[in-house]
């Protein structure tokens, strides 16, 4: 064979096998350009929540995360655009009082939250979605799903909240206590500023496996309301919707650092309130509330999650 024939079968061959690696799906979720970040401005009962798009906004596949708290803004959650591409939307937003929202009077409840995560879902345009909760976050989500099953896709939960009250308070017990040794280390002052914000910052090493991990940007530049942490909780009460949740019958992506410090026992929880539920449960090594510590498992379960969901045609919940 001409030794030039060779050579541009060589060159065909690599290039064939480049373009087959670059129109993969996971490649496809693993890019985002920043002009493809857009922002929308989406209004429920008089309350304007900032959004913000990352990805194809055109795509049939839409991920809304919740951010936790409640009272921060949704900053620290946009390390998200990693999934974000052309096969899927990436959609975060300040909760009402927070970041760049607007507040409202007095309506923080919980129906008042879901209606808000309902209101970003109709103005991306997505019939249905994939909606993903962080702490406080996955108690939005879930109650989300159990009001509005048939707009949810699939959900992914990680550090997430359980949907009852008296879990919720085992596991702050356990935070304290590892307060309380950080403070015994030095790492946490033992002289406490008494406003809510400023003692948030300052137990944060708290939430971390390693509690000297460098504290990466979009946390530190994540904003807190005081106003809209104490109207919700207030609002909230002593909730337990655990029996609706166990009528869940969609996919779910459990995500659990293995030294979150509200501990092992609520994360069980969640499993179990999940009894009807396609559970997938992975506890991330080296890692604690905030998955920034193991971004890369984090993504990558992620990723593996929502292809499968991509693959399944108009899924009926």
């Amino acid at each position: 064979m001409n030794f030039k024939i060779v050579l541009i079968l060589i060159f065909l061959i690599i290039l064939f096998g480049l373009m087959m690696f670059a129109y993969t799906p996971e490649a496809l979720l693993s890019r985002v350009e920043e002009s493809k970040v857009q922002e929308l401005k989406v209004t429920n009962d008089k309350v304007i929540l900032l959004a913000k798009i990352m990805g194809n906004s055109n795509s049939k596949n839409v991920l809304i995360a919740v951010n936790g708290g409640p009272g921060l803004s949704s900053n620290y959650m946009t390390s998200l655009k990693q999934l974000a591409g052309e096969q899927l939307a990436v959609i975060i937003y300040d909760q009402r009082g927070t970041g760049q929202s607007t507040q409202s009077v007095d309506s923080y409840r919980m129906p008042d939250h879901v209606a808000d995560l309902e209101a970003v879902r109709k103005a991306s345009g997505a019939e249905k979605i994939h909606v993903l909760g962080h702490s406080w976050g996955g108690i939005v989500a879930m109650r989300y799903a159990t009001i509005y099953p048939q707009r949810v896709r699939s959900i992914i939960l990680m550090g997430s909240g359980p949907p009852t009250r008296e879990s919720v308070q085992a596991g702050q017990a356990r935070l304290v206590q590892r307060i309380i040794k950080l403070q015994e280390r030095g790492i946490i002052s033992q002289n406490l500023q008494m406003e809510t914000g400023n003692v948030i910052k300052a137990i944060l090493p708290a939430y971390f496996s390693d509690p000297e991990f460098t504290i990466p940007e979009e946390i530190e530049k994540t904003t807190f309301s005081s106003m809209a942490y104490e109207k919700t909780l207030t609002a909230m009460g002593n909730w337990d919707f655990s029996d609706d949740v166990a009528e869940l019958i969609h996919p779910v992506l459990l995500l659990w650092g293995e030294d979150d410090p509200f501990g092992l026992p609520m994360a069980e929880a969640i499993r179990n309130s999940l009894s009807n539920a396609q559970v997938k449960y992975v506890l991330l090594k080296g890692c604690g509330h905030y998955w920034q510590e193991n971004p890369a498992e984090f993504f990558s379960h992620i990723r593996a999650f929502l292809q499968v969901s991509f693959n399944q045609e108009n899924p009926t919940y």
